[in-house]
């Protein structure tokens, strides 16, 4: 079928083969004027070959010669207020190119007599309006052909054919994008999970790192405006509302511009900056994953978003916050820059970071084998069904891991898993884990991650193993007051308290060897001696606090003080410190 491209035909479906429209006979092959010189369209095939066509001027400059691009209207794909959209063929190519053309028309009476006009855009002031809102829609449509031959080079943005104007008619002519749009993919198979969010956002925020790079705004991201190509890789269209951003500065007032549902606050006041496209990004994630209008998912009462209220899946902590700092009100409280979104998104990781030990785990392998290494990955990831293959170069191991093409898998929840698993491995001699995720058949990866030792992380995991061991939970138990009431119940605890504190007053006070701090050594490795000689043998416990008692009081009583530093000193010392040892009853 062939489609009229005159705004005033009535009646614009026609034969494939037709030249002229039955109805309004006007030509349907739309046929770029030739210029002064000679110019040159340029195509890429899906094999990246590029084949050019060389316009050649006519001497009546109507003609054109047969290589010259003509498009023939297939369909009407859209329309406005200001043009129409149409799929078309340019049947001078030798494939048959399929393209896009945009149509712009200025808001003429004689091309809408077919349709009733308010009178206020038929008169006085009305005309004034059209002709400034008619002047700005041209402006846009030549800044959206501009925006295109700067972009175009990017494989996901589409590439600019050509732009010519007839009839007082502007025309631009695009690459077609094969796929469909995001509004479409939610509409058929419902909300996405978070593993499509955050694929999409890895796919885009490149885009859009380019495309702000090239100091251009888009203004106007929503799930309409970016398709996916039926390769899987998605396409960022529609750049007639993009802004180009001349100097740097306070941001200027412009024309207000977007889809209400999903522009930045700063945008609905004329001044779109960067961080205006991360907005609009961010809205359009939420849609997709909740299939609910954004109006919807803002609470105006509190000026909030509860998104996370209509969610059908859940989504991680870590991508809610990534989300919520998109969404935020304030250009400073939001992301600034694709780049800084993309680093959180993937962050890097350390392995053996807030990992923390289980009882189980105090004493944990040391693998040496890369078999025995992929074994014990492949056991903790069996829930995930993938397959994993490890390889080692000095310092470094890779560990690929392969799903099924037909299955989708969580690339972060896979990240925490072999991360928790790697830290109790403790892997001898490794400084540096490189990951790789791919589908099962493909040889280039579609995930990576590189993970690297933390040092500080390594000795706070020491330490976490130290308090599992059996020695450091008794001494952890001093500090519970469950202990110490325990422990004022014993008779044998008082009495052991009582013989310190009068062998510290004995030798601290009475009998100093070299120095005073010696009664408190002697003191505890004379209860030391004691206690372990009562754990193998029965003490005569009255006995022996009889004699430290006596000694006390001797001392006590003569009230001199004799300071001893040579080796009789020592050997004194050891005495009474060996002393419980003559006090064990044997058993007969």
């Amino acid at each position: 079928m062939t489609y009229c491209f005159n705004p005033t035909c009535k009646n614009p479906q026609n034969s494939p083969k037709a030249e002229f429209c039955q109805s309004c006979n006007s030509p349907l092959l739309l046929i770029p004027p030739l210029n002064q010189n000679t110019d040159t369209e340029t195509w890429a095939d899906g094999n990246g070959e590029i084949e050019t066509k060389q316009i050649i001027p006519s001497i009546d400059n109507n003609l054109t010669i047969t290589n010259q691009s003509r498009y023939r209207i297939l369909k009407l794909i859209g329309s406005g207020g200001f043009g129409r959209t149409f799929l078309a063929v340019d049947e001078a190519t030798s494939l048959q190119k399929v393209c896009v053309i945009k149509q712009f028309f200025p808001q003429n009476v004689n091309y809408y007599q077919n349709y009733p006009q308010s009178s206020e855009t038929t008169s006085g002031s009305g005309d004034i309006q059209v002709k400034k809102t008619t002047q700005k829609a041209s402006e846009l449509f030549q800044q959206e052909a501009q925006q295109l031959k700067t972009l175009g080079s990017h494989p996901q943005i589409p590439q600019l054919l050509t732009n010519f104007q007839q009839d007082e008619q502007q025309y631009l002519v695009q690459e077609y994008i094969e796929g469909k749009n995001l509004a479409q993919e939610l509409a058929e198979k419902g909300v996405f999970t978070e593993t499509k969010i955050r694929a999409l956002l890895n796919d885009l925020l490149p885009v859009l790192k380019f495309v702000h790079k090239s100091k251009v705004i888009h203004r106007d991201i929503k799930p309409e405006n970016i398709i996916r190509r039926t390769t899987g890789k998605l396409v960022l269209v529609d750049f007639g509302a993009a802004k180009l951003v001349e100097k740097k500065g306070l941001p200027q007032t412009a024309t207000i511009i977007g889809s209400a549902a999903y522009t930045a606050p700063e945008q609905l006041m004329g001044k779109a900056v960067f961080a205006s496209d991360l907005y609009s990004l961010g809205v359009t994630c939420i849609h997709l994953l909740t299939q609910v209008s954004p109006f919807d998912l803002f609470d105006s009462r509190n000026s909030k978003w509860v998104w996370r209220d209509y969610l059908k899946m859940p989504v991680s902590k870590e991508l809610g916050l990534i989300l919520d700092k998109m969404l935020e009100s304030a250009t400073n409280r939001r992301y600034h820059s694709a780049t800084a979104i993309i680093r959180h998104l993937n962050p890097q990781s350390n392995y053996m970071e807030t990992v923390y030990f289980s009882a189980s785990s105090a004493v944990p392998k040391k693998l040496t084998e890369q078999a025995e290494i992929r074994q014990e990955l492949q056991e903790v990831l069996a829930a995930e069904s993938v397959k994993v293959q490890v390889s080692r170069v000095k310092k470094t191991l890779t560990i690929v891991i392969s799903r099924n093409p037909e299955k989708l898998i969580n690339y972060s929840h896979i990240l925490k898993i072999i991360s928790a698993k790697l830290t109790d491995l403790r892997l001898p001699n490794i400084d540096r884990v490189k990951l790789l995720g791919k589908a099962q058949g493909k040889t280039v990866p579609e995930w990576q991650q590189i993970l690297r030792i933390n040092h500080q992380a390594r000795w706070k995991n020491k330490i976490v193993r130290l308090q599992k061991t059996e020695h450091f939970v008794k001494l952890s138990q001093l500090g519970t007051q469950s202990f110490w009431l325990a422990r004022f119940r014993e008779r044998e605890f008082w009495l052991d308290a009582l013989m310190f504190a009068l062998a510290w007053f004995i030798f601290g006070y009475r009998i100093i060897i070299w120095h005073p701090i010696m009664a408190v050594i002697i003191a505890s490795a004379f209860i030391a001696v004691k206690r372990q000689t009562g754990k193998q043998n029965k003490l005569a416990t009255n006995n022996l606090f009889a004699t430290v008692a006596t000694v006390f009081l001797i001392m006590g009583l003569l009230g001199e003080k004799f300071w001893i530093s040579d080796i009789f000193g020592l050997l004194l010392g050891c005495l009474f410190v060996a002393l419980p040892i003559f006090y064990v009853i044997e058993e007969i």
